[in-house]
């Protein structure tokens, strides 16, 4: 890739420096009958790349990790005339590397996320490290027999769900239109960046933000050696009817006007569900969190663009202590205890305002060294035990228009990230209709392998879910 001389770290702001150093990998699988339109399918996406990286100029640049200290973000000087070669653009036939599968196959199988090895998939496989030169995305474009699997890679450090949204957006409409880098102008908001700078009143104190633990205790432990991930598939018509049940309990506890997503009473039934696992290793009056990736755009005051770029996220933490949402004499799950804890999913949601927000910010400016942010964050959410992480996904890609030349459909038959066993991690993964819509709603959960089975065999038998892949 194209350098410049000199390291320029100040484009990041507050917000970047949280997220940890990693990539994330999403799947877009489509039907892909004709071989003969392989060629035509790569010159699209790798034309409609460069649009894309002229008018969103950090997804062209490299990072590198600086211990220590901020990463420093590295620009490239032309985005339109980059060489897009390996990592940024990588084009593989997955069959000839092994894949089992045909593209019908896997999609029968339910696309079982055991089966989407970074390693095979992504031409960014391994997560940066310090002073190793990272770019900030890459695709690889994967056939398969009848099939196509784009996945693209994005560094946490420049972009967050709703950015890598917007670039993905703009990319299906620059293949489209069939736009040449030259065409495209920086978009409004892809330069535009909260400032990075020191206070100068007194910092925050740490231990007034329970979502982060700045200490020197140990991490905590996997539960167990072996950890899984399932996506797990429940029917719109079960969810409304679960969110009709718990607006009906909440009435009169709360607010008339207090709203309840079904996404809050889906996070509380998985709460429970989860807790209900973990019970004979958990004292009943140790507190239980739920911590919740808000996008703080419109939050914040003035607000900044829905189409800013970067990222922009804090974390909402929702807390009860363990005997709220489970009783060793209780033999299924209790919408009552769904409901409570879907009430105070809510609140910790609502509680995201300007405020705290801009105490958050605070926070952020003032730690030292920007590593300790994620480190304490896992410190304090304690996912193998008392705590889950949980991300909306709904509208981050399932309807985007591609319009790949030679492919089945305009928009992906479905959307994955590549396999992850995080303990703890709750992902609501992309959905035709995002908030809206009767498609099916799926969810990729992360646990150990015992709570796992405890968790889908009790979900099944319970009626919640449809349909279980691993």
């Amino acid at each position: 890739m194209a350098q410049t001389t000199s390291p320029i770290s100040s484009i990041l702001s507050p917000f970047d420096l949280v997220m940890g150093p990693i990539y994330v990998r999403k799947l877009f699988g489509f039907r892909f009958e004709h071989p003969s339109r392989r060629t035509q399918a790569c010159d699209a996406l790798r034309q409609g790349l460069l649009a894309t990286m002229t008018q969103h100029p950090s997804a062209a640049a490299s990072i590198m990790l600086v211990k220590g200290n901020a990463p420093s973000v590295i620009p490239s000087p032309n985005p339109s005339t980059m060489e897009l070669g390996p990592p940024v653009f990588v084009v593989e036939d997955i069959a000839e590397a092994g894949f089992p599968f045909t593209y019908q196959e896997l999609c029968e199988q339910g696309v079982p996320p055991s089966l989407l090895q970074k390693e095979l998939l992504s031409s960014l496989s391994n997560h940066p490290t310090c002073g190793e030169l990272c770019p900030a995305m890459g695709i690889q474009v994967n056939f398969l027999p009848r099939g196509l699997i784009l996945c693209v890679a994005f560094h946490h450090t420049v972009f967050d769900g709703a950015s890598m949204t917007t670039f993905l957006r703009a990319l299906g409409a620059n293949i489209k239109a069939e736009r040449a880098p030259a065409d495209c102008l920086v978009g409004p908001g892809a330069l535009e960046r909260l400032p990075h700078s020191r206070s100068a009143t007194p910092p925050p104190k740490s231990s007034d933000f329970p979502e982060y633990a700045f200490s020197q205790a140990p991490m905590p432990r996997a539960s167990s050696p072996s950890a899984t991930a399932r996506v797990l598939t429940f029917t719109a018509d079960k969810l409304a009817a679960l969110t009709s049940e718990v607006a009906g309990l909440l009435q009169g506890t709360a607010d008339p006007s207090d709203f309840f997503s079904t996404a809050d009473c889906l996070g509380g039934l998985l709460w429970v569900a989860v807790m209900r696992a973990r019970q004979e290793r958990l004292f009943p009056h140790a507190m239980t969190k739920w911590a919740i990736a808000v996008n703080a755009r419109h939050r914040l005051d003035p607000p900044l663009p829905a189409e800013y770029f970067g990222n922009a996220v804090v974390c909402g933490l929702a807390t009860l202590q363990i005997s709220q949402l489970v009783a060793a004499d209780e033999s299924d799950i209790s919408v009552v205890r769904v409901a409570c804890a879907a009430s105070r999913i809510r609140q910790a949601v609502v509680a995201v305002d300007n405020a705290y927000i801009r105490r958050r910010l605070a926070l952020f400016s003032s730690i030292l060294d920007p590593a300790e942010i994620p480190i304490a964050a896992k410190r304090a959410l304690r996912m193998p035990g008392t705590g889950l992480d949980f991300s909306d996904w709904r509208e981050q890609g399932a309807d985007i228009e591609f319009a790949i030349p030679g492919a089945g459909s305009t928009s992906p038959d479905w959307v994955r990230k590549t396999w992850s066993a995080n303990e703890g991690a709750v992902n609501i993964l992309p959905r035709k209709g995002g908030r809206r819509g009767s498609a099916d709603w799926e969810v990729l959960l992360a646990l150990s392998v015992e709570d796992m089975e405890n968790v889908c065999s009790e979900l099944t038998l319970g009626g919640w879910v449809s349909r279980v892949v691993e």
